[in-house]
């Protein structure tokens, strides 16, 4: 009974039991009640329980016989919390609220003194279905613990709290060491490690503590540090607590699982006695299966001299036979000869640890007969180092660039080195047990990963120069291989000796991706790549190639057939046929891109040949025929030949011009030289090349790239790759294409096509017997000196020139491509010249003028003429009807008729006679005979020679003429700027003919020809 604040027992009872019970809301009595010495004793027949949703936390229900009823939170304060906590022996209340809830309870208004028994006692209103709009709710000390997850030991790993029935993670923000102290002295650990360097566990996969803990000196379990202020800290790294008792078990020897037994315990080692009463076979299967390393195969006990000072561990353990950990089994009594010996063991077990690409990829540790990978999360730089170091693989880490696609198993959350590791296969592992925990693995690049190569297979020592990279092959930048220490360390790695030169990238460059722009290597003499980490980006820049001073080709006298040498010191050496086989063969026809091998014979000669000092034998696997390369001098001097079954089909897209292609697909300008140029011409029977001609290539077609050697004669010897072409695409013009010929018969403005159009040429600078070689070739009979130049005085700009050396025998090797600007063309003037016939030089605005003029005049004469005749004529008949006409007289008379009407018609043509020009101008190209046909009628001279019809001299004439036309079909002049320039030659002089209408000359009996006015006697052949 509660009396001033106070319960205190009911004694001498003089109310009845029932109503006892109904004021405890606890039904009716069951009996009547009874008094004893510690006051009155009553049992109700209603079964009341308090209740938490949870184990030590939830929401507040009472359970009245067998149905729930949740407690309403209208006034719930720490009281009534600290009441139900206690009811329920789950220590003090250290969280309570009142949850917003529309429901219907069976307590309201709760009102606790702290020291009932039972919520049910407290003051309240009791009744069944009471509305409210909160429920009770309450966290008790009983549902809060601790525990160190992922750690290698008991008193070491993540911190987390269990709260609310769920395992959190702690935010390390605003965590200290007193309450480290705190959750170690509840674990039994001893207080925090004073350690200089941070622990690292594992990152859990649980939610985070949204409370605050704040713990004072005094306090020894978490559930005390909880503050009213329910305010949580911002999210940051998780906890992690080594306590002080913690300590951890190695094994030291040369071995991962077997050697000496120690014990680390802080900061200090120690050994485990190896007395005969404490370590047994049991003992040392405890030991090897903590170790992961199966169970003892071996156990014996070290000696200790007197001399030796170390430290014996001061327990001694008693294990069963299932006992997993030494520190697990119960300690026992020391015995007499403890500090003797020390413990030994061999373990059946063995641990690896491996990356999967040797020298760089996912870390892979093998332990209990399983393998998988490692969390990254505890993973350090200094155990990459030492992982390297332990695979041989340098001495340093460089950073990664890439992550692995696909995640392998995790067998290891976390390893944990001692003082004494010196390999990582003595470490202490965090087992992932049921794989039950996800993350990212493991990952290491150790320096000694980085290898350079040439990618060329055919040339030893020589090549693009590439450098592997987390399985990637890398090309370099130019600019970063400017170093001559950094390009001897590179070909002093391939064994090729020191290096020579850098040369130019060969082949399609990289689509995109990642390039190596420079090494930064640690010292200037670097000796080894594993001392220069590697800069990348994603720039384009120049790469580079790289050429060694033990430089080594082989090639074959002809295009995939003929002698085999050896290109090696500045040399060609003879390759000895001893030992050859069908593999060697095979490898070799395939480094030339000559497809399978076909046979093989020797060449005897009676030559002193200097044959190789090395030989080939080849294995089944070889990437190239350097891969066979064995240091014997062969004895047999005979020089092998050999012939492969293919051969690549160089040609020209047309006869001795066109698109250069190889088996049909035609070649990239990368590497192009005008020597290659020739070289196919001369294989094209065409002579030299006079010049080439680039393209632009498909975007997304592959075309070969070639590159030659001073020692190569053919096109097909020489290497090539196929890839995208970045520059343009090839064609050639050799000197067989070369053609030449004059505007006019025998001279005018020399022309050439040697590119498919014709061209005019700039001023030519010939010494007479070229000028006579030239002539000759035009078909002309030679040069004619005391031809007057021509006085076409057009400037233009020019593409093309004949240079000429007395070296040369044929005047189609004078041409090049050569720009000369502001120059009248070249002109050349031979035996056999004939001047063009006279044109009549009519103005446009005077055509109309003239034509009605003449049409009048031909009007007029005819008007007089018939009258006159007729009246003659019948005078004739009349006085002389019977005489007959001579025939002189007839052909005379009969002349005369003619010409009246032939004069009409001559007017006629006269007055159509621009028309004629404009004509002749544009009809150029329907000519029944065109300049490829005279070509055939002369034997692939251009011009027509002395010995063509007058008829057809003067229609080529005037279709030559048309050249000099503007485009409306009138003659004009163009002043010679250079009429005196010596080595141009002019056409004769004629003198420009005024158009004059006049009357036709009468012609004579005789039929002498009468000269027409304005040209001289003599001017027209």
């Amino acid at each position: 009974m509660e009396e001033n604040s106070r319960w205190i027992p009911v004694k001498n009872n003089k109310t009845s039991s029932d109503v006892r019970c109904q004021q405890m809301h606890c039904g009716t009595a069951v009996r009547p009640s009874r008094d004893d010495d510690n006051g009155t004793q009553l049992t109700c027949t209603d079964n009341v329980t308090v209740e938490l949703t949870g184990r030590c936390y939830g929401v507040v229900q009472v359970k009245v016989n067998g149905l729930t009823h949740p407690v309403c939170a209208s006034a719930w304060t720490q009281a009534e919390a600290d009441v139900v906590c206690n009811e329920l022996n789950c220590g003090t209340a250290i969280s309570h609220e009142a949850q917003k809830s529309k429901l219907q309870g069976i307590m309201d208004h709760v009102s606790c003194l702290g020291s009932e028994s039972s919520l049910w006692h407290c003051r309240a209103m009791h009744e069944d279905g009471l509305r409210c709009s909160s429920k009770a709710y309450v966290v008790c000390a009983g549902s809060v613990s601790v525990r160190l997850e992922d750690g290698p030991g008991k008193c070491a790993g993540r911190l987390e709290i269990q709260y609310e029935g769920r395992w959190k993670q702690v935010y390390e923000q605003n965590w200290t060491d007193t309450n480290s102290n705190t959750v170690c002295k509840q674990m039994n650990c001893g207080n925090k490690h004073l350690s200089p360097h941070r622990d690292k566990f594992i990152h859990g996969s649980g939610d985070f503590l949204t409370k605050t803990v704040e713990c004072n000196t005094e306090a020894s379990t978490i559930h005390e540090c909880f503050p009213n202020n329910p305010k949580g800290p911002s999210k940051s790294e998780a906890v992690g607590i080594t306590c002080e008792e913690h300590k951890v078990v190695f094994l030291k020897g040369d071995d991962s699982c077997s050697g000496t037994v120690g014990i680390e315990h802080g900061d200090h080692t120690y050994w485990l006695s190896g007395s005969n009463g404490t370590w047994d076979q049991d003992t040392a299967n405890a030991v090897c299966q903590q170790k992961h390393c199966g169970k003892a195969s071996a156990f014996s006990a070290s000696v200790l001299d007197n001399d030796t000072k170390i430290d014996v561990w001061d327990k001694s353990y008693n294990c069963s036979s299932d006992t997993k950990s030494l520190f697990e089994c119960d300690t026992q009594t020391q015995s007499s000869d403890h500090n003797d010996t020390i413990a030994t063991v061999n373990c059946s077990g063995k641990v690896t640890i491996e990356l999967t690409n040797k020298c760089w990829g996912t870390v892979n540790v093998c332990v209990d007969g399983k393998c998988g990978g490692v969390c990254e999360d505890t993973w350090t730089d200094s155990k990459s180092v030492m992982l390297c170091k332990e695979l041989g693989c340098g001495d340093t880490v460089f950073r990664a660039n890439n992550q692995p696609g696909e995640r392998p198993v995790m067998l290891v959350k976390s390893l944990y080195t001692t003082k004494q590791t010196t390999r990582l296969t003595q470490c202490n592992f965090v087992m992932n047990v049921e794989n039950k925990t996800t993350c990212k693995s493991a990952y290491v690049v150790c320096s000694g990963s980085v290898k350079p190569r040439f990618i060329t297979s055919r040339d030893k020592c020589s090549g693009n120069v590439e450098l592997s990279y987390e399985g990637e092959w890398l090309p370099m930048c130019m600019n970063g291989l400017k170093e001559k220490e950094l390009q001897d360390t590179i070909c002093e790695e391939l064994d090729c000796g020191q290096a020579e030169k850098t040369v130019d990238y060969f082949g399609p460059k990289p689509a995109g991706g990642r390039v190596i722009s420079q090494l930064n290597c640690s010292t200037d003499d670097a000796k080894s790549l594993s001392a220069c980490p590697p800069v990348f980006k994603n720039d384009i820049c120049t790469l580079a190639g790289l050429q060694c001073k033990n430089l080594r080709k082989m090639t074959v006298s002809e295009t995939c057939r003929g002698a085999v040498s050896v290109y090696s010191n500045g040399r060609l050496s003879a390759v000895s046929a001893e030992g050859w086989t069908e593999t060697e063969g095979q490898r070799l026809c395939r480094d030339l891109q000559c497809g399978g091998f076909k046979s093989k014979k020797v060449y005897n000669t009676s030559q002193e040949l200097s044959f190789w000092d090395r030989s080939i034998r080849c294995e089944n696997d070889t990437n190239n025929i350097w891969d066979c390369e064995k240091p014997a001098t062969a004895s047999q001097r005979q020089q092998l030949i050999i012939e492969c079954q293919d051969k690549p089909n160089v040609t020209l897209s047309e006869r001795c011009h066109g698109a250069v292609k190889i088996n049909g697909t035609e070649v990239c300008n990368s590497h192009w030289d005008m020597s290659y140029s020739h070289l196919l011409c001369q294989e094209q029977m065409c002579s030299n090349a006079v010049v080439n001609v680039f393209t632009d290539p498909k975007p997304n077609a592959d075309y070969y790239h070639i590159s030659c050697d001073d020692f190569h004669h053919e096109l097909g010897q020489c290497k090539r790759v196929q890839g995208k072409c970045n520059g343009q695409l090839v064609s050639v013009y050799c000197v067989g294409n070369v053609k030449f010929k004059t505007n006019k018969t025998c001279g005018g403005q020399l022309l050439v096509n040697y590119r498919n159009n014709w061209e005019r040429i700039c001023p030519l600078n010939f010494s007479p017997a070229f000028k006579e070689k030239l002539c000759q070739k035009l078909g002309c009979n030679g040069h004619n000196d005391s031809t007057v130049r021509s006085d076409n005085k057009e400037k233009v700009t020019l593409e093309t020139a004949l240079e000429c050396s007395a070296d040369h025998n044929d005047i189609e090797h004078c041409v090049i491509e050569k720009r000369c600007q502001g120059f009248r063309p070249a002109e050349i003037y031979c035996n056999g010249y004939k001047l063009p016939p006279m044109i009549l030089e009519v103005s446009k605005t005077s055509t109309t003028l003239i034509n009605l003029v003449v049409g009048l005049v031909i009007v007029l004469l005819i008007i007089i003429a018939v009258p006159i005749c007729i009246v003659k004529n019948g005078k004739n008949i009349m006085n002389i009807p019977a005489r007959l006409l001579s025939r002189k007289e007839v052909e005379c008379e009969s002349g005369e008729f003619e010409e009246i009407g032939k004069t009409a018609n001559e007017m006629e043509d006269f007055s159509h006679g621009k028309a004629e020009v404009i004509m002749e101008h544009d009809a150029q190209s329907t000519s029944s005979f065109p300049y490829d046909d005279i070509d055939e009628a002369v034997e692939a001279q251009l011009l027509t020679s002395q010995g063509a019809t007058s008829d057809a001299s003067r229609d080529n004439y005037r279709r030559e003429d048309a050249l000099d036309q503007g485009d409306d079909g009138e003659i004009y002049e163009v002043d010679d700027p250079l009429e005196n320039y010596d080595d141009i030659e002019a056409s004769p002089e004629i003198t420009p003919i005024k158009a004059e209408v006049y009357d036709r000359p009468k012609t004579t009996c005789e039929g002498g020809a009468v000269t027409p006015p304005g040209l001289v006697q003599g001017d027209v052949q």
